[in-house]
């Protein structure tokens, strides 16, 4: 087969994340199944308009609005040369089936709901928010995967009538470590949605009872934002404490995993989240907001702990978990256990279910 996959970033962009890294890891086993796949997506700084990796073929046009109508413009200039689309829906669709008819698959990671009110503003956010589940009803005949049943529900809900839910995967081995520094990261894009703020404002009151704790912040994300993070722990007198690790490559984010016992994840929602998985892989605990995609994810009491959607809440399950080793041991061994049954290889068997077998 000949693939189009439609998304507005690659693994490339400086925004990329767990859905870009699903695109690339299920495209170049497509591609060593002897199908072409191209991946047509938003420019960024600097990026080539062209490229090949791993063998998928990438092209750039437009930002992450107008990639959309770009997409469009060159599918129906060169719609003879492709079996599929896959339609990959972060925020707002491409609308294929619009364009299409049953030749696109619908791919969704999460709805953004929250996600309008923490990264856009006024009046896309009111126009954004409202309108998601009207165009979203365009889809509700395609073949769809949805990451997490959080997901697949809510699609259920919308009308969605052929929604399969799909796992994401693990690209390392995992390996227990049971011994761990008195370490607590946040992993993820510095974004407000993504709650780095939080996780700061709960490291504040965790400090309190444990000052010998350290926070390491992974990501990257807007230098204002950034500034925003470096003003905050320093209005907290947090400078000491608190470590901005900036962007850093896998073989580091392993090794900081490796070294610490608790990564905080307070997301509005998510579609699965990855590091929670990756968390469990190591033996390091998950501790998120008990929000859409994370309570699938972390499997409350067993491989992590669920929390209300507040700093405190957050740092209280912290506390306990940091004053209660036993706790500890547990869901670090029964997170560990279940980190093994991810894997890319499953992930892309569940897409070919959907996008070649069919």
């Amino acid at each position: 087969m000949n693939i189009l996959w439609l998304s507005w970033r690659d693994i490339k962009n400086p925004q990329s994340g767990g859905a870009e890294k699903v695109a690339l890891e299920v495209s170049k086993r497509l591609v060593a199944d002897k199908n072409k796949v191209t991946i047509f997506t938003s420019r960024f700084s600097d990026s080539k308009t062209f490229e090949n990796i791993e063998g998928i073929n990438i092209i750039r046009s437009g930002n992450a609005l107008t990639c959309r109508l770009f997409a469009f413009f060159y599918y129906i200039k060169n719609k003879n040369n492709y079996d599929l689309l896959i339609d990959e829906i972060n925020t707002i669709p491409f609308f294929t089936p619009l364009y299409t008819k049953n030749k696109s698959v619908t791919l969704i990671h999460q709805l953004a709901k929250e996600y309008w009110f923490k990264q856009t503003y006024f009046p896309l956010n009111i126009i954004g928010y409202s309108s998601e589940a009207f165009w979203l009803k365009l889809y509700k005949k395609q073949r769809t995967l949805a990451l997490s049943n959080s997901t697949k529900t809510d699609l259920k809900k919308l009308g969605f009538k052929n929604v399969t839910s799909y796992q994401i995967g693990l690209d390392f081995k995992p390996k227990l470590f049971s011994k761990k520094e008195n370490l607590i990261l946040f992993i993820g894009r510095l974004t407000y949605a993504k709650g780095p703020h939080d996780a700061i404002r709960a490291f504040k009151i965790i400090h309190a009872t444990y000052p010998q704790t350290k926070l390491s912040i992974i990501g990257k994300g807007n230098p204002k934002f950034i500034n925003s993070l470096r003003k905050l722990i320093q209005n907290l007198d947090l400078e000491k404490s608190v470590k901005m690790e900036g962007f850093v490559a896998q073989p580091k984010k392993l090794e900081l995993l490796i070294k610490a016992k608790i990564a905080l994840v307070p997301s509005v929602r998510e579609g699965w989240n990855l590091v929670t998985t990756e968390a469990n892989a190591t033996g390091t605990i998950p501790i998120g907001y008990n929000v859409p995609g994370l309570c699938d994810s972390i499997q409350n009491g067993k491989t992590g702990l669920l929390t209300k959607p507040n700093p405190e809440s957050l740092a209280s399950a912290t506390i306990k978990l940091l004053s209660n080793p036993k706790l500890q041991k547990t869901l670090s061994l029964n997170g560990f256990k279940w980190s093994k049954e991810f894997t890319f290889e499953k992930t892309y068997q569940s897409f070919k279910k959907i996008i070649v077998d069919n």
